[in-house]
């Protein structure tokens, strides 16, 4: 309850006073059931969990813009899920006192892990998805002993709701036949139980399709949030993030919010990480199947564990994602009932499920008093890490100190620095706040080379708090240079040009922000603005006086250099060693140079599309947009819905002054 008084931070705001439909109110409900949860940002992640978004909605509708009000409830809910959890695990050991099952939620519910959940507003989903599995377990349990349909469809009906919170609640299907089985039905019956919500979820996921379209969201080109995209990579990073889980479970310090591009490095099989966290996968999962049949608790907590952080660690893999401590948050109740089980072991409870609760408490002290001490411990840890969460500069502020390593933290703790310089009056606390701004920029930038989103930050602060124009316009055109989908860049530039008296310009880049993101607000609204004090409405980049090249801005999609061992083909190192030339060239601008190194590596591999892309962008650069836009369309042929590669033709199209065919390359990004 001590996160009621915290402001938004982090998600927060993309979820709430950003979200538009939100701010509505009642009326924006149904809209909100038709779009990706990042909608707003302009990205499709594949992320359909309506249900929070509503409940949001309905706090606005009733009590405006109170963040009090959305942590209360996230407490309250919170609170309630461990209700729930506590009836359905006296159901679940109906032969045990009702104590063991107080003391796994005990466990459970203090674990600091959590505190992210519970603290960030926008982690309402894994909140809800959680406590509509277990009513949904709650009824298929009442259903199971009393066969009364009530119970079977309320049950039905939970679990689409958990499904509408976060769509990681089709793990649910694993979970209802596992305590089924546990609770002493035989298998055929169980499997027999699961299909009504295998129907269910294939409805939910349909629905899922028909709003959101059938391909489940593009992955972004983006390093810091995807660090493990690259295949040699991903196994290993996998296995090394599942060892992560198991230390956070067993010892959760330090916690942080991030852990992105370069808090944990990508991994490979040398590393001891990703051994450790292969060789535990292996030894847990022998124990958890080794007791599945005898229906041990052991096995039932160890697969409640691997059921429930399937999800993340798919992510992992398949997407190439970072870890976050939610993905602990239902995984966590596997390992509460081990540790509650281990040391109930001390002595039998089997038969003790009529004694009272002092008796019991006294049979069993030693166990009770070690879960009460872990108790102590990690309420500890959660009531003092809640406070943390107050606001964004406190957050980054804090856990800037052990994430050293990651872009991301020094990122945010730079721009909430940059953003109070920009509204503090105190002259030496504003330059205080500037430079120590910009040094955590600097140290983001200086992890990846290519994060335009410090780039950008730096640029505002040369825009917002003390001004340098020629400063600001180099850090914002370096932003869309290693990050051509970020808007604010473009929209920050059109204010700088239009600050300048430059309105085509201004024009322009506000014009290029709506075409990055159409729905976002500061853009439309100033060119929609400048349209109607000056006429101009400029889609084309001006300066006729200006070379051809200079009228294109590609967008450089950035690629890390292509890592060569001994043991790899001659092909591929020769392939390797003069694709990495070409970018070391093209990253000190002598583009004439690596183009011969590009188009020698294109010979031994024609379709590699990374030196396409990078030989392209040296020919936009160098006054070649003919060789550029053949490039460009080839590497459509094979990626035909890749929006940055379509964006980068369009922008060839702009500088050969073919407006035609650059409108109609345009369209195929919106549609």
């Amino acid at each position: 309850m001590n996160t009621i008084r915290n402001g938004y931070a982090l998600d927060d705001f993309n979820a709430i006073p950003k979200n538009q439909f939100v701010m509505e109110g009642i009326p924006g409900i149904p809209k909100l059931m038709t779009i990706d949860f990042w909608y707003f940002e302009n990205l499709n992640l594949g992320y359909y969990r309506p249900l929070s978004l509503i409940t949001f909605a309905i706090e606005h509708a009733f009590f405006g813009d109170n963040p009090s009000i959305n942590h209360f409830d996230n407490a309250l809910l919170y609170g309630l899920s461990g209700f729930i959890l506590f009836l359905f695990l006296m159901q679940m050991f109906p032969t045990r006192h009702p104590g063991f099952a107080f003391l796994i939620c005990l466990i459970f519910m203090a674990h600091p892990v959590h505190t992210e959940v519970v603290a960030n507003i926008k982690s309402r989903d894994e909140i809800l998805s959680f406590l509509n599995t277990f009513i949904t377990l709650l009824f298929a349990f009442k259903y199971s002993k009393t066969k009364n349909y009530k119970h079977l469809i309320w049950s039905l009906v939970f679990f689409y709701l958990a499904l509408l919170s976060k769509e990681t609640a089709v793990v649910g299907i694993a979970l209802i036949p596992l305590f089924l089985f546990y609770s002493g039905l035989n298998i055929l019956t169980v499997l027999k139980r699961i299909l009504p919500y295998a129907a269910v979820a294939v409805l939910f996921f349909l629905q899922k399709r028909y709003f959101l379209g059938k391909y489940g969201g593009t992955i972004p080109n983006d390093i810091i949030n995807y660090p493990y995209a690259e295949h040699a990579v991903k196994l290993p990073s996998t296995f090394h993030i599942f060892w992560i889980c198991l230390q956070k479970l067993i010892y959760p310090l330090p916690l942080s919010y991030d852990y992105s591009y370069n808090q944990i490095p990508a991994s490979h099989w040398t590393d001891l990480g990703a051994l450790l966290g292969l060789v535990s996968l292996l030894a847990l999962a022998f124990y958890a199947f080794k007791g599945l049949l005898n229906r041990s608790i052991w096995s039932l907590g160890l697969a409640v564990f691997f059921i429930t952080i399937a999800p993340s660690m798919g992510f992992v893999y398949l997407r190439g994602g970072i870890f976050a401590e939610r993905f602990l948050y239902a995984s966590c109740l596997g390992y509460a009932i081990i540790i509650v089980y281990a040391l109930s072991l001390i002595a039998d409870q089997k038969k003790d499920a009529k004694l009272k609760l002092f008796e019991w408490a006294k049979k069993n002290l030693t166990a009770v008093l070690a879960v009460f001490a872990v108790f102590i411990f990690f309420s500890f840890v959660t009531i003092t890490r809640n406070p943390e969460w107050k606001d964004n500069i406190t957050l980054f502020g804090n856990d800037v100190n052990h994430s050293e390593n990651s872009a991301q933290v020094h990122r945010h703790f730079g721009t909430a620095l940059i953003d109070k310089a920009a509204i503090e009056k105190d002259t030496s606390k504003k330059k205080s706040y500037f430079v120590e701004g910009v040094a955590e920029l600097r140290k983001a930038y200086e992890i990846d080379t290519n994060f335009g989103e410090a780039y950008c930050e730096i640029g505002y602060a040369y825009q917002g708090v003390y001004l340098n124009n020629d400063s600001a316009e180099k850090y914002f055109k370096k932003a869309i240079e290693t990050a051509p989908a970020l808007v604010t860049s473009y929209n920050n530039l059109g204010v700088l040009f239009q600050n300048q008296g430059n309105l085509k310009l201004a024009s322009y880049y506000y014009n290029r922000a709506m075409e990055v993101n159409p729905q976002y607000p500061d853009a439309i609204k100033h060119a929609a603005d400048l349209k109607k004090s000056s006429g101009f409405d400029v889609h084309v980049f001006p300066g006729e006086d200006k070379p051809a090249s200079a009228n294109i801005h590609p967008q450089t999609v950035v690629v890390k250099k292509i890592v060569v061992n001994n043991k790899q083909d001659p092909k591929e190192i020769e392939f390797a060693n003069l694709f990495n030339s070409g970018n070391d060239l093209a990253m000190k601008n002598d583009y004439k140079s690596a183009i011969s190194y590009f188009k020698k590596a294109m010979a031994i591999k024609p379709d590699n599309i990374q030196n396409m892309l990078e030989l392209a962008n040296c020919y936009g650069l160098t006054g070649k947009p003919n060789e550029a836009i053949v490039l460009f369309k080839k590497i459509l042929k094979l990626t035909p819905n890749d929006a940055a590669v379509i964006g980068n033709l369009a922008l060839t199209y702009d500088g050969i002054h073919d407006k035609a065919k650059a409108d109609s390359v345009r369209a195929l990004i919106k549609k």
